[in-house]
């Protein structure tokens, strides 16, 4: 157990926001059959029209789009199914009044990226303290055309972009945050809660994400139906060298996951 600190979020960020040199010295790997095991989405819904002539960043876009038009966020009764192909998370969001969780869009956009050749995994951001009631999922992918790899929320179908507008990762994201420098989001300032309808700010959704990196956590292989959640394999969890040396002693690693400090091994 962690205990939950009386403190603002972002303040418990800045309190942890140094890595340190702990490393996976594993590989990442990307199975690209993707494409061959979702021509039943692909096709019925024209997606080769939809991104054709796009560059990969657009494409990327253009598919966070889609999903956001055809399926929207909420808490499945039940949790997510087993299965994690798009095919099955599609269908429990359909039974569902089209939604589910942030993990389920961001399992599916991810593999909806792959199967188009991009880069890209599901990585989740927790919060400091252990237990915890909300964490939040989403993409990172790898675009080749802007050479290096972006954030995709697709609980918002959001992007975000830096002061000179770059789109930025998830790891400059949080630098940003952590400095108080200049972040803004494809939506402007506002945002809308497509759980309840309502407007939230901008600021409430860097609050909400001030929150929940303090800890990340994505797999080592990528692969349709993959989540390291449900389907074995190694996963590796990135943590301040703090939070390593003081409230991961109290914490019990799952089987096969690594505790790791070292950003630069983690982001590669």
């Amino acid at each position: 157990m962690v205990r939950p600190k009386d403190m603002p979020r972002i303040d418990i960020l800045r309190e942890y926001a140094a890595y340190g040199d702990i490393r996976f010295e594993g590989k990442f790997a990307y199975a690209w059959n993707e494409r061959e095991n979702m021509l039943d989405i692909i096709e019925p819904y024209n997606l080769d029209e939809l991104v054709a002539g796009k560059n990969d960043m657009d494409v990327a876009i253009t598919l966070m789009d889609w999903l956001h038009r055809h399926y929207k966020h909420g808490n499945p009764p039940g949790g997510l199914p087993d299965e994690r192909t798009p095919q099955a998370l599609m269908a429990a969001a359909d039974r569902f009044d089209g939604r589910t969780n942030c993990r389920g869009l961001s399992l599916i956009l991810a593999q909806l990226l792959r199967a188009y050749s991009i880069k890209a995994y599901h990585a989740t951001c927790y919060p400091y303290e252990e237990p915890f009631d909300d964490c939040h999922v989403v993409v990172q992918a790898y675009s080749e055309h802007l050479g290096k790899w972006i954030m995709l929320d697709p609980t918002g179908n959001l992007y975000l972009k830096n002061a000179v507008g770059q789109i930025v990762c998830i790891d400059e994201f949080r630098e940003i945050l952590i400095a108080g420098g200049e972040i803004v989001s494809n939506h402007g300032q506002s945002n809308r809660d497509v759980t309840s309808g309502s407007e939230y700010t901008f600021k409430d959704y860097c609050d909400y994400m001030a929150k929940n990196l303090i800890r990340i956590v994505r797999g080592a292989n990528h692969g349709y139906g993959i989540d390291y959640r449900t389907s074995g394999g190694t996963f590796i969890t990135l943590m301040p060298e703090k939070y390593m040396n003081n409230e991961a002693q109290n914490l019990e690693s799952e089987q096969n996951e690594i505790f790791i400090t070292s950003k630069e091994s983690f982001w590669r």
